[in-house]
């Protein structure tokens, strides 16, 4: 698919050659736009589409991480991809706008082999499904307690009382990550990770918001296509309830995934919001 790029830079050499390398290395470009400063570029994105926008930090009237910040808090542009193309050497700063959303950095100068990785890089951004979370959780069970999944049965008992975690993530892409499983199931588990004989509720609470952050750490990676994405993550939500609707509700939703774990039932459910 063509892009619309919207170069922002306060150099117009500097967008200049930006421009030019684009076109050496032949990425497939239908409209170009050019801003020299974060206002002009936010005036662009009002009354144009652009799919991808190359932005300096330091600019007059509006540097490029005000830009940023207004773009992500106007549901307009908060979806548009931006690459952060800078002298920029503050590592922290950088990372705090990878965090806010920003797809990759690119460090002046570069070549135009680095230039072209970058964009395509973050343009192909991977498919992912719930069932790449099934498969995070399960590796986490298989590390993390030593339990491992098996065919699913048609026999196996619903949950009647259950836990349901929920954990938000936030950077190149958001969304939220959801694991449900019995009280039961969350008392084996509090078992093996603290080693208790005998775990109240609360401990097998505790155990699934565990199991939801390790479950997370494995997953996020899967979200980025380059090195430098990262994402802040909250800490996990969780709904109980007495009696197995929690669990037929979950399961009812044709994204959800069911796993057999050693005999219990454990759902997984991906909602991305962008």
């Amino acid at each position: 698919m063509a892009l619309n790029i919207l170069i922002v830079d306060d150099s117009t050499l500097t967008r200049k050659k930006i421009r030019r390398i684009i076109e050496m290395v032949n990425l497939d470009v239908d409209s170009f736009f050019e801003a020299g400063n974060g206002l002009e570029a936010l005036k662009i994105l009002d009354e144009s589409k652009a799919d991808l926008v190359l932005a300096d930090l330091n600019m007059p009237k509006m540097g490029g991480a005000e830009m940023i910040r207004r773009m992500r808090s106007n549901e307009a542009t908060q979806s548009v991809s931006v690459v952060v193309v800078s002298t920029e050497s503050n590592t922290t700063r950088v990372k705090e706008l990878l965090v806010e959303g920003v797809k990759d950095y690119l460090h002046k100068p570069f070549t135009p082999e680095e230039f072209r990785a970058t964009i395509q890089a973050v343009w192909n951004r991977p498919q992912i499904e719930t069932s790449d979370v099934s498969e995070a959780l399960v590796r986490t069970l298989e590390t993390m307690v030593f339990l491992t999944a098996m065919p699913m049965e048609e026999d196996l008992p619903v949950p009647q009382e259950t836990i349901l975690a929920e954990m938000d993530f936030m950077g190149p892409r958001n969304g939220s990550i959801q694991i449900i499983a019995g009280l039961d199931f969350g008392r084996v588990l509090a078992e093996n990770i603290g080693n208790l004989d005998a775990p109240s509720r609360e401990d097998a609470c505790d155990a699934l918001r565990e199991l939801s952050n390790v479950t997370c750490g494995l997953f996020l990676p899967l979200l980025t296509s380059t090195t430098a994405e990262s994402f802040a993550v909250s800490v996990p939500r969780l709904q109980t309830c007495d009696d197995s609707s929690q669990w037929h509700a979950f399961v009812a939703d044709s994204s959800s995934v069911v796993s057999n774990i050693e005999g219990n039932m454990v759902g997984t459910r991906l909602i991305m919001k962008d």
